[in-house]
């Protein structure tokens, strides 16, 4: 899946509006139960198994939820901080294993489920990916306008 590539603010309305939403449930006194669709996660968390997202700090090693360009809910570790409030994710169990890339303006939450440091190996391909971001993001800014 898709991770978030731009903050809220650059995002359509209507995924605005499910931040928005999500975040409101979250914030409640029970949080907001989820109910995994995927394998990406497994064996931490397995298609169907219901999950509870609580409004948490994020942590390295703590499992977000976030919402996609898509508008989609997501599920993923996350695995490092990068610069200006973007985040590196990986599933547990994910067959791709490039790391995705969301901002903190899309994470509406922290799933109740044991924190995990990360692999030394998706340390590395954490560390790799914010470089590719940044050398993407060079050449975008070195461009002629």
């Amino acid at each position: 899946m898709m991770s978030a590539l731009f903050p809220a603010h650059a995002m359509a309305p209507a995924v605005r509006a499910r931040i928005a939403l999500l975040r409101e449930r979250v914030n409640g006194i029970e949080g907001l139960e989820v109910v995994c669709g995927g394998d990406s996660m497994a064996p931490r968390i397995q298609r169907g198994a219901r999950v509870r997202v609580r409004a948490t700090r994020a942590r390295i090693g703590r499992v977000a939820a976030f919402v996609t360009q898509r508008g989609e809910l997501e599920l993923h570790r996350l695995v490092a901080p990068g610069p200006i409030g973007w985040w590196v994710h990986l599933g547990d169990n994910q067959v791709d294993p490039t790391p995705g890339l969301v901002h903190e303006s899309h994470i509406v939450g922290i799933a109740d489920v044991p924190r995990r440091a990360p692999r030394p190996i998706d340390v590395a391909r954490a560390v790799t990916r914010l470089g590719r971001a940044s050398l993407a993001v060079a050449r975008r800014s070195l461009q002629p306008r």
